[in-house]
């Protein structure tokens, strides 16, 4: 069982292997160099450790972080990384002062007196510190004088490609789903509550369940239709359901902010302030406008054929 850390004070590590970063996404690259730490503690007798930060330093630092968009925030990182075998995770709140901290000063005061380090590994473009200043030629240095073992990792390659957050972020954005799960290894989730709507698909035929997003900077996908899977709040079962995201422009005309609607198969309890989980499978097509509303009714019937065709067990 992983054990949080919430900060870095009062710690009791036994010689631990470290590895720090964001992780955003967990993804495979993230996940082959997490599985190298577990490995390298087990084979010395050593606490497994990841060192990660909240919130994420680009909120922090962006002078106007709206516009910023992750993978993943911290809840779904620390589900995430319970999978992988580590042992300790410190979670270090990421603050202006730390971020004025150099490279050494990190390593010094909290790597080295506060967590212990032994054995540093990290990934093949990790940077850190000051104006992220530090590097692994950085660590290097600072393992000699401080007296610790430095690895650095190569990259994760997929058909000649490096695995990066920034990479499946790219692919997310394009609409990319089957790309995107490939480099995380796991289908992407959209996380949320149903909030209220103005019950335009129910008027159709096709009621929804609107969704606002747990995280304010959660990465969306590409505006369009998917076929995808819901999770609800006390219902440990996986419905079949589609998903719009967009701004509807045949009910809608003149919208401004994308919409996330899930219209779940079969399914008709009330989801009003409930949490959900949406789990992309299957990006059906572009959302379109439609010359009438039937058009809009025929082209989401056939939608939910295709649906339930890639996804009913």
């Amino acid at each position: 069982m992983m054990i949080i850390h919430r900060g870095y004070s009062d710690l009791r590590l036994n010689r631990p292997v470290v590895t720090m970063g964001v992780f955003d996404g967990v993804h495979l690259g993230h996940r082959m160099l997490l599985s190298r730490v577990v490995s390298e503690a087990a084979i010395s007798g050593s606490d497994s450790v990841v060192v990660t930060f909240d919130p994420h330093p680009r909120i922090v630092l962006t002078g106007d972080p709206a516009h910023l968009r992750f993978l993943t925030d911290i809840d779904e990182r620390i589900d995430l990384l319970r999978e992988t075998g580590i042992r300790h995770l410190v979670i270090i709140p990421f603050t202006p002062e730390l971020s004025r901290l150099t490279a050494s000063e990190f390593v010094e005061r909290i790597l080295c007196r506060h967590l212990g380090v032994s054995h540093l590994i990290t990934g093949f473009n990790h940077h850190f510190g000051r104006r992220h200043e530090g590097d692994s030629e950085t660590l290097l240095a600072c393992s000699q004088s401080m007296d610790f073992r430095v690895t650095r990792e190569e990259a994760f390659m997929i058909d000649g490609e490096a695995v990066s957050s920034s990479s499946i972020r790219k692919l997310l954005e394009a609409g990319d789903i089957k790309g995107a799960r490939v480099l995380l290894g796991y289908d992407y989730v959209v996380r949320g509550t149903v909030v209220s709507g103005k019950r335009i698909g129910r008027n159709l035929g096709f009621p929804t369940a609107n969704i606002s997003p747990l995280f304010a900077h959660k990465l969306i996908p590409r505006s369009g239709v998917y076929a995808v899977e819901a999770e609800m709040e006390g219902d440990a079962r996986k419905h079949v359901a589609m998903l719009n995201i967009g701004l509807r422009p045949t009910v809608s005309e003149g919208a401004l902010h994308r919409t996330i609607e899930a219209h779940i198969i079969d399914y008709n309890a009330d989801l009003y302030g409930k949490a959900i989980s949406i789990r992309f499978r299957e990006r059906l097509r572009d959302e379109m406008k439609f010359d009438s509303v039937d058009a809009l009714v025929h082209q989401l019937a056939m939608d939910r054929e295709r649906t339930l065709n890639l996804l009913r067990p």
